[in-house]
């Protein structure tokens, strides 16, 4: 059995010490910031970004009957996705996360799971959409993701879809050799830095931390075309940042063929 990401760790402890800036690290928003989330103020950001998703997604096509939201974190879009399907299974690594969720959604069609970071527990071909925000970008390596992409294959019925933010990037067509082996560098530098710092954490010594990681896009594609996804495509748009510029992001969609 392969292990778990080590990313886990430290999104465990920030569902410990501070879930809500965890999952929105918005600057000033931290417990100990100049201007602390309170839940509403969260749960209204969860509002006001989701209506900037799902204009992209209808755009796109989904089926509003069931949704797997990989990273449900404290709920802040699980509140959104369960006025929207009729069905939504929320998954995260944190069950201090899950509690959060649980007290503040508390809507009925809504199945929260604890999970390993790598698998969903759910039967296959039993949803129609699959969601995921801040969460991709935020594993140890991109290849983590894979597990995920795999179970999505499984347990999305024919014709379903999914929108996933994560961060891509593609090689320039001028010395591409030269900006792969500097990227590998500065890869192993952060990796390197992230684990010592996730060392910390396990042995009671250091604090939640933000680690990212992005996407070759070929790769990315190579990926879902592979498994068999279709009309695989990034999107790109601007979301609200509270008062900051509207920050432009990058979004996955795919249907299953």
């Amino acid at each position: 059995m392969r292990s778990e990401p080590r990313s886990n760790i430290e999104w465990r402890s920030w569902g410990a010490i501070d879930p809500l800036f965890g999952v929105s690290s918005l600057p000033g928003r931290g417990r100990h910031g100049e201007r602390p989330w309170t839940t509403d103020e969260f749960y209204a950001y969860g509002a006001l970004t989701w209506s900037e998703y799902v204009r992209h997604w209808e755009a796109y096509g989904v089926n509003r009957d069931c949704c797997v939201e990989i990273g449900c974190g404290a709920g802040r879009i699980t509140k959104q996705l369960a006025s929207y399907f009729q069905r939504v299974h929320a998954i995260d690594v944190s069950r201090d996360m899950i509690a959060l969720a649980r007290e503040h959604v508390g809507a009925e069609n809504v199945t929260y799971c604890c999970t390993d970071g790598r698998s969903l527990p759910l039967a296959d071909t039993t949803v129609t959409a699959a969601f995921s925000c801040d969460v991709f970008q935020h594993f140890a390596r991109s290849r983590d993701s894979e597990a995920y992409f795999h179970e999505l294959w499984r347990v999305l019925g024919q014709g379903s879809s999914l929108m996933i933010h994560l961060s891509v990037y593609a090689w320039p067509d001028q010395f591409p050799g030269i900006y792969q082996k500097v990227h590998r560098v500065v890869h192993f530098c952060d990796h390197l830095y992230a684990e010592v710092r996730r060392r910390l954490i396990q042995v009671g010594l250091g604090k939640p931390f933000l680690y990212g990681v992005s996407y070759h896009s070929r790769w990315l594609f190579d990926l879902l075309s592979n498994l068999g996804f279709r009309d695989v495509e990034v999107r790109f748009f601007a979301t609200s940042s509270l008062g900051a510029r509207p920050s432009l992001r990058s979004y996955l969609f795919a249907h299953k063929g």
